[in-house]
């Protein structure tokens, strides 16, 4: 599969596992990047699902309170 492939909505949002309602909202509230053409047809491109994924990642924090003695 390409970076640059294209995706349905119907793709996009099984790639990302979520509804295509859901994906539809999201290209409305201008969230997706997408292509659009004359038609009403909406193409999203693989490289844009996954820098999409990347902006929603939230990385873990590492617990200190587990390794540390308290004072009495």
């Amino acid at each position: 599969m390409s970076a640059n492939e294209l995706l349905n909505v119907v793709q996009a949002a099984s790639y990302l596992g979520i509804r295509p309602w859901t994906l539809r909202h999201w290209i409305c509230d201008h969230k997706i990047e997408v292509i659009k053409y004359g038609n009403g047809v909406v193409r999203i491109r693989r490289s844009v699902l996954d820098g999409f994924i990347g902006n929603c990642t939230i990385n873990a924090r590492r617990d200190d309170r587990a390794g540390r003695q308290t004072e009495p």
